[in-house]
């Protein structure tokens, strides 16, 4: 029978480091040879090929690097039935993103994984992970997701919440796609593989600004926002979308200048509620766009997307505020 071929992109991080015993420094890796060495018993289960893409730390990753990604894999999308993309996992949830907006209407999964600690440290993480993301790999998932660890989680909803071997990230609104930690479970509500068309839409548009709402936020911050001619704003506001009456002002100037503006919560599991307040049914009047409960780096990557997909004012918002790859409640 023959074995599952699985494409292993290496974008970069801490799992393509090694310890140098000498020097006791980390250090780059010499080849991506040695990630195949370290796992010679997926070797029997799977046939794997490795692509470089690049070789940068996680900080380093611009949507530029969204792009490669996305069109390597459309480029090899037909010879294989899974896709590892590894990264680092500071901006992990970023790519994660911008790769479920970028490859719609999957019929395979694109699992990301990384690590905090080298590849060759015997109690690190980056074996482990890279295991877990190539058997999820295989499964019957088709959307793109994270992989650190047992838990594989939609990449929409996946936010870093420790430096953590054994969490690195969670999925705040929503439950994992499947867990390893005993016998392989899938969750009913995980996009399944079957047969589509893939659209491979990578253009973004990173000229926006994010903006957390603090108590007394001054003035002079405001304007120099306004300076800097955004195309886009994402604003963080308190609880179900609430914002200090002072701002009213400078909201009904960002109409005024056609800069579309987002709301998102600032709390871990909330969601924006437009038309809860009085208050807030102003905002709506204003323009504002609800995120309803999109996370800080998914609201983030799709403003920077839509942004790009939409010719009119009331088409982004049709994209904001409808859930194209599982990444908001409607």
């Amino acid at each position: 029978m023959p074995r599952t071929k699985i494409a292993i992109l290496y974008v970069g991080g801490s799992i393509g480091m090694v310890m140098n015993q000498k020097t006791g420094r980390i250090e780059p890796m010499e080849s991506l040879s040695m990630i195949h060495r370290v796992i010679p018993e997926m070797q029997r289960e799977v046939s794997l090929e490795f692509f470089a893409i690049s070789n940068v730390g996680s900080s380093e990753v611009t949507p530029d690097h969204w792009v490669e990604i996305a069109r390597k894999i459309e480029q090899i999308y037909e010879h294989f039935e899974g896709f590892v993309v590894i990264h680092g996992t500071n901006t992990m949830s970023f790519t994660a993103c911008a790769l479920s907006f970028a490859l719609q209407n999957l019929r395979k999964p694109v699992v990301m994984t990384g690590a905090l600690m080298p590849i060759n440290d015997i109690a690190g993480d980056g074996r482990m992970n890279l295991i877990f993301a190539i058997r999820a790999a295989q499964l019957d998932i088709a959307e793109v997701c994270v992989c650190l660890g047992p838990k594989v989680i939609r990449g929409t909803r996946a936010k870093k919440v420790d430096e953590s071997l054994l969490q690195t990230f969670d999925s705040p609104r929503f439950p994992a796609l499947a867990d390893f930690s005993t016998d392989v479970h899938l969750h009913p509500w995980r996009m399944v593989r079957r047969k589509r068309s893939l659209l491979c839409r990578p253009t973004f548009d990173p000229n926006i600004i994010v903006v957390t709402l603090t108590p007394g936020m001054p003035q002079a911050y405001l304007d120099s926002v306004l300076q800097s001619k955004p195309h886009g704003i994402l604003l963080r506001a308190f609880g179900p979308g609430m914002v200090s009456e002072h701002l009213f002002p400078w909201l009904r100037q960002l109409k005024s200048d056609n800069i579309p503006t987002l709301m998102i919560s600032q709390t871990l599991r909330g969601a924006v509620d437009l038309h809860r307040y009085r208050k807030q049914v102003t905002m709506e009047g204003l323009g504002i766009i609800s995120g309803k409960n999109m996370g800080l780096e998914c609201a983030t990557v799709k403003l920077m997307w839509a942004l790009t997909q939409a010719k009119t004012p009331l088409r982004l918002r049709e994209l904001m505020e409808k859930s194209l790859v599982g990444e908001l409640d409607e």
